[in-house]
């Protein structure tokens, strides 16, 4: 009687609106699940209605016979007390970036430069504790994490905003774990390439397109990824990928992820077989996410991330150390010799003597253009030249030799027909710093020039430079192509 008097005295007598709202308020908490404790209005323990959610979730069984068992996780190596430093939520809007990216300069030129580039799991215990492991081990670590990151998006083709983490710079550990989370477009491999020249290149994806990989889009993503650790070797690093951590299973199947397993490694197989090394760790042993795991089912827990990012930093370490046996691992701070020269050469090299050149004297009638260089997604670039030939009688004969003399087409001049050479020059060449036009794109329409040249159908290299970008503007497909005895000297500026 106490409530009702104070109440009375507070509403000035009229006691059944308050009661009325309460009762409501009641209804509508238990009407939406929200568990009421007990107290003025409600009697202690729970109604009889009202059951656990911890009752009703069914444990998963799975056996041999009927589905995929979860892979079987590693066991933790021994490891020290980690005192972890809980880093302050970002703000909820996340500051805007524009412009190119930074480049950063070497601290430390002794020290291999290792860039990470990952996805929303980098976002998670696992980045800092990854960063931190590998500057331990003596490494400079750049590290981006971009969330729901895939190829599309580092093909540098996607328009949007998205948030990334930004990891400061490291070379000590008091470096590590530090960074910037901003709304920034996702900058293609190239630019990062570009901007950071890393000695090792670590991509950590696979979350965001596991769909892609099973039956979605599988000959379209395996050839960006493809692209994509083509691009990052493009002056000379190491490239290393990171699978995905196991998911829940209510998230995603197993067998799913088996099989999304098996495609990225299968997409990485000529990288791994072209550094003699595997280059994919796949992380699900290392990783397993519980079907009691709470979350998302797609990202660990904060421990689950630092065990992670152990193992991980471990294969890394162990990765590098064994690129580096074979003296291949480029130096830090060096210009290597571009992917493109090293197959060339090898090619050059390993075959046999190409057939005695002819001495041609041969005037520029037209050149194939590759157009703006800057925007070509690849190193080095091949242009077909189109010239006159001068001296014909003493070529004819020689040409009639190799097979190709009857081939040859003409076109009209002041002495009737003369015979028409086309000429494949390296014409693009990227030496790390960038594309640039040869000197012999520099050659001008008019100009007179001797060569020593043989059909590209005899030489040494038509079947390396067979899987290179050409430019060929010239509608005469059955005229030979021709190539000049000093070709991978025409590389130069």
């Amino acid at each position: 009687m106490k409530f009702r008097k104070w109440e009375r005295e507070r509403s000035g007598g009229g006691s059944s609106t308050s009661s009325l709202i309460l009762a409501l308020v009641a209804l509508s908490w238990a009407l939406s699940g929200y568990p009421l404790k007990a107290g003025p209005f409600m009697k202690g323990g729970t109604s009889g209605g009202q059951v656990k959610r911890s009752e009703t979730k069914k444990k998963m069984v799975r056996t041999r016979s009927s589905n995929p068992v979860k892979p079987t996780p590693l066991p933790t190596r021994p490891r020290p007390s980690i005192a972890v430093s809980r880093t302050p939520r970002p703000a909820v809007v996340a500051p805007s970036f524009q412009g190119p990216l930074v480049p950063v300069e070497r601290r430390n030129p002794d020290k291999i430069r290792v860039f990470v580039l990952g996805d929303s799991q980098s976002l998670t215990s696992f980045g800092p504790e990854l960063q931190k492991e590998l500057v331990e081990e003596g490494y400079e670590v750049l590290f981006h994490g971009v969330k729901n990151g895939t190829p599309y998006f580092w093909a540098g083709a996607w328009p949007s905003p998205v948030l990334t983490r930004v990891y400061a710079p490291a070379v000590t550990p008091e470096d590590c774990g530090q960074f910037e989370e901003v709304s920034m477009i996702p900058r293609s491999i190239e630019e990062y390439v570009d901007a950071f020249d890393p000695d090792v290149f670590v991509f950590q994806a696979g979350t965001n397109f596991e769909i892609d990989l099973v039956k979605e889009n599988v000959t379209e993503i395996s050839r960006m990824i493809r692209d994509s650790v083509r691009i990052a070797s493009m002056r000379g690093a190491k490239v290393l990928w990171i699978g995905p951590p196991d998911a829940r299973d209510d998230v995603k199947a197993v067998a799913m992820q088996d099989t999304a397993g098996e495609t990225l490694r299968s997409a990485l197989s000529d990288l791994s077989a072209s550094q003699s090394l595997p280059c994919f760790y796949d992380s699900r042993p290392a990783c397993p996410i519980g079907n009691d795991t709470r979350g998302d089912g797609e990202h660990p827990t904060h421990e689950g991330g630092i065990v992670w990012a152990d193992f991980v930093a471990e294969w890394v370490h162990q990765s590098i150390v064994n690129l580096g046996c074979d003296g291949l691992l480029r130096p830090a701070g060096g210009v290597p010799m571009s992917p493109t020269i090293r197959l060339l050469t090898r090619q050059f090299d390993e075959a046999p003597e190409p057939e005695t050149p002819i001495a041609m004297k041969l005037q520029l009638v037209a050149k194939s253009e590759p157009g703006d260089i800057s925007t070509l997604s690849y190193t080095d670039a091949f242009s077909v030249y189109q010239y006159q030939l001068l001296n014909r009688d003493e070529v004819i004969p020689e040409l009639a030799k190799c097979g190709v003399g009857e081939t040859l087409t003409t076109r009209e001049g002041e002495s009737g027909g003369i015979p028409v050479i086309y000429v494949l020059h390296w014409a693009v060449h990227n030496n790390g710093s960038g594309p640039k036009p040869t000197a012999i794109a520099t050659r001008r329409v008019g100009e007179t020039f001797t060569m020593q040249v043989c059909p590209l159908t005899s030489h040494p290299l038509e079947k390396a430079l067979g899987t290179m970008v050409q430019f060929n503007d010239f509608d005469d497909f059955t005229a030979p192509v021709f190539l000049t005895n000093n070709f991978l000297e025409e590389r130069a500026y």
